[in-house]
């Protein structure tokens, strides 16, 4: 059975899987084109994080401003879109933008981009109009940030250190998905006391049809689980039979078919009903 790939009209454009069509060079801007190397800026201003947009018409890009003393402020930055001709079409500071640098783009469709900034324990996402430059949307809190397919949903690690190791959780846009909200450890963090366990979240990955988001789920060395958490709140998970290599990734081959490898072995699950069954690998 073949592992599903998802075709959509527009792909999520981010500066974590860089475009080998677009760089920087000597601090200008740099397109690959039918016709050899075109250079898109001429102003030696220092740029970072390059991105084309789905339609490939317009790009956008960090502008770095080294402030005057670094000791006592950080450098500020600006998104900058242009065309692909080189036209400057606007420069963009997110709403509530606090001097940093910015870890990654995104063209989240073809009117918003997105921008992530992080600071030690925390990010921040802000989701932008790509036409007017306007702050749309400020996500507070969280890592990751995993659009599914049809970018009506982002998914976002949430990190608190306990006693216990790493407490992790899952939001959906601003909804508390996983460990659900009655769940018995977070109940225990609300009131402030221990949590019996720990949660060390593996990376999420979205179902073709963005039914579910899968991932692990390690609350000790020796019991992970893999884990669905649906848009709607529905959670299914089952317990591996050995602890796996950390930070497993699943691997969808339709919504009800997925599965996880570890070294030369692959677990293999299917969604019944409201649970999660493991399935003999072929």
């Amino acid at each position: 059975m073949f592992l599903y790939i998802v075709i959509l009209a527009f792909v999520l454009q981010t500066t974590d899987d860089p475009d080998p069509n677009i760089w920087i060079d000597n601090n200008e801007v740099w397109m690959q084109t039918a016709t050899g190397p075109r250079q898109l800026t001429s102003d030696s201003v220092p740029k970072r994080l390059p991105l084309l947009a789905p339609d490939g018409k317009r790009l956008v890009y960090v502008v770095d401003q080294p402030s005057p003393d670094i000791r006592r402020e950080p450098d500020q930055e600006f998104i900058f879109v242009i065309d692909t001709g080189g036209k400057p079409l606007r420069r963009i500071v997110p709403k509530g933008y606090v001097p940093d640098r910015f870890e990654r783009l995104d063209w989240i469709e073809e009117r918003r981009i997105g921008a992530m900034e992080c600071g030690h324990a925390n990010c921040m996402y802000w989701i932008m109009d790509a036409d007017s430059g306007e702050t749309i949307q400020t996500m507070l809190g969280g890592f990751d940030f995993i659009w599914s397919h049809d970018r009506r949903w982002v998914a976002r690690r949430f990190v608190i250190d306990t006693g216990a190791g790493e407490f992790e959780t899952l939001k959906l846009n601003e909804m508390q998905i996983y460990p659900t909200p009655t769940d018995t450890d977070m109940i225990a963090r609300a009131y402030g006391r221990q949590p019996e366990h720990a949660h060390n979240l593996g990376p999420f990955t979205w179902s073709p049809h963005d039914v579910w988001v899968g991932f692990t789920d390690a609350q000790s060395s020796d019991e992970v689980y893999v884990v669905l958490a649906s848009p709607g709140g529905v959670i299914v998970r089952e317990r591996l039979p050995i602890f796996p290599t950390v930070n497993l990734q699943v691997e969808w081959t339709d919504d009800a078919h997925l599965q996880l490898t570890s070294g030369i072995q692959t677990f293999k699950f299917l969604v019944n009903g409201s649970k999660l069954q493991q399935v003999k690998a072929e």
